[in-house]
């Protein structure tokens, strides 16, 4: 489970509710979560807000990065 996944439920949000939080479709941050879509500094801002985070925090670029190679 990727870390924004782990946040998401260590705060008990559903996707709907992190979609609200932040006007990111719940489709969209179901993709970040899997990994399937990059995570935009616009949307990194807005969820490391909503999730009350940093965003290095929730989002380790070395992670997403080596994970595609």
């Amino acid at each position: 489970m990727n870390r924004l996944k782990e946040i998401r439920l260590d705060n008990d949000l559903t996707l709907l509710d992190l979609a609200k939080l932040t006007d990111i479709s719940p489709s969209d941050i179901s993709q970040m979560e899997n990994q399937k879509k990059y995570p935009f500094p616009g949307w990194r801002k807005k969820l490391a807000k909503a999730l009350g985070e940093k965003e290095n925090y929730i989002f380790l670029f070395d992670a997403w990065i080596f994970s595609k190679v």
